[in-house]
């Protein structure tokens, strides 16, 4: 049984997963930006036989809320545009625990796909970007000996 037919998309079926919101995205992403203020910053390294890249999702937290989310990654290609843009705009004003309560099929259904994959990965770098947020909050000296880009 193919991973399409399970609901999924496979690394070498990309190219072919369009839809009007990944359109958009790839013509105009939203929020990519290394973020030099940012209040935490979470690191992502993955790779398949195609590709290998690393994410970072940056967040700017005020009052409980993320006010400002962006990310990188070291390929732009394809979704992984669609999924950082989608992923930032869907975060963006929420509270961090509606952050944390999203989930990777929420970013693919928001982009009109199944699940690809790369959902769970810019999860998994949202999460990392809260945790480190929170070790900050809690240990504010420690944002002193964390060498910026």
């Amino acid at each position: 049984m193919s991973a399409a037919s399970q609901g999924q998309i496979s690394v070498y079926d990309i190219e072919e997963a369009q839809s009007e919101q990944v359109r958009r995205y790839l013509d105009s992403p939203k929020n990519v930006e290394i973020m030099l203020d940012y209040d935490g910053e979470g690191e992502i390294s993955a790779s398949s036989k195609v590709w290998k890249a690393t994410l970072w999702i940056y967040v700017k937290v005020r009052n409980g809320k993320i006010q400002k989310v962006s990310w990188f990654a070291t390929t732009m290609g394809g979704l992984i545009s669609a999924y950082g843009s989608a992923l930032t705009e869907i975060v963006k004003g929420k509270t961090v625990q509606q952050a944390l309560a999203i989930q990777p099929k929420d970013i693919s259904e928001d982009l009109g796909l199944p699940e690809t994959g790369f959902g769970t990965w810019f999860k998994r770098g949202l999460v990392e970007a809260i945790n480190n947020y929170n070790a900050y909050k809690l240990s504010p000296w420690k944002r002193a000996y964390k060498p910026r880009q």
